[in-house]
């Protein structure tokens, strides 16, 4: 009898010591007549992230005993655990950056094996024009040069250069800088430049942003800029220093002057005369075929007038 109570004790003992030597919250891996899940394969999805991609998991898994399986997911970045669940955006992330996933399987009964993906980097993001601005807006004959700049997306914060192709007259110009030098190219009113700009951050060049710039009307400009004119007002003749930049003609009309004061519309010649005055103004208008014109007023003084 004594024997058999020994027997009852010590069966007992064992049965304490091996709830006891599980810890609480454990994961159990074995359950009695029950096979814990297996993961197969395990990858991150897309192949490239960047900063702007929701990062998500395939994941291959197989049951003996072909229970439902669940996944518990925690994600690394830098191996520093950032989260959980079966995808993740995270904002802090950066070109550059190393993700993994950690994976262990659930049946329901039991837990599988966890299992690491292989790690991936955060890709390079593409940038993105997104606008172009010229400078100057207008372009005539007499503009000098032609500057392209432009507004660009990259999320990435890359140092961005722009490079523009640029086409004048169908040919292809070999400077891809976003400023070019117009004197060169003997431009005339309606000509076209055709540019292509591209955003490049060091590694990855933007889709292509075109633009077209037209040569436009040039309104009448002065040869030598003048507003005092030294004449014998009884007896003037004066050609106004006024040309027009695209070789326009131009018609010459007097806005206001002095009785005895005329202009020759097709020349623009001032010419007649003022008596008992020493000074008076006169003010002209000189407009091109295309209606763009140049006001311009003048101080008439006799040579004689300090």
């Amino acid at each position: 009898m004594n024997a058999f109570k020994t027997i009852i004790f010590i069966f007992l003992g064992v049965l304490l010591l091996t709830e006891c030597g599980e810890k609480k919250g454990e994961k159990k891996t074995k359950v009695a007549g029950n096979n814990p899940p297996v993961i197969n394969e395990l990858a991150i999805l897309p192949l490239n992230p960047t900063v702007k991609s929701e990062i998500s998991l395939r994941i291959i898994s197989s049951d003996k005993d072909n229970d439902p399986i669940t996944y518990q997911v925690h994600w690394f970045v830098n191996r520093t655990k950032i989260g959980e669940g079966m995808s993740f955006r995270y904002e802090g992330i950066k070109k550059g950056d190393k993700i993994y996933a950690e994976v262990t399987p659930y049946d329901g009964k039991a837990w599988g094996k966890p299992k690491r993906s292989e790690e991936i980097v955060i890709a390079n993001t593409r940038p993105r024009i997104l606008s172009t601005t010229i400078i100057p807006g207008s372009l005539y004959v007499t503009t000098p040069q032609v500057v392209v700049n432009a507004t660009v997306q990259d999320p990435d914060r890359d140092s961005i250069n722009l490079i523009v192709h640029w086409l004048v007259k169908n040919k292809l110009i070999p400077d891809t800088s976003n400023t070019l030098k117009l004197k060169e190219f003997s431009l005339k009113k309606n000509d076209v430049i055709t540019g292509t700009a591209f955003a490049y951050d060091g590694e990855s060049l933007s889709e292509p942003f075109p633009f077209e710039l037209v040569i436009a009307n040039a309104p009448p400009t002065f040869r030598t800029k003048t507003d005092s004119i030294k004449c014998r007002p009884d007896s003037i003749y004066y050609p106004l220093p006024i040309f027009d930049p695209d070789q326009d003609p131009l018609t010459f009309e007097l806005l206001s002057a002095p009785e005895g004061i005329k202009i020759d519309k097709e020349k623009g010649i001032i010419y007649g005369g003022v008596k008992d005055t020493s000074s008076f103004e006169v003010e002209v208008r000189a407009t091109d075929s295309d209606g763009a014109y140049l006001e311009a007023r003048f101080t008439i003084t006799s040579p004689s007038t300090k």
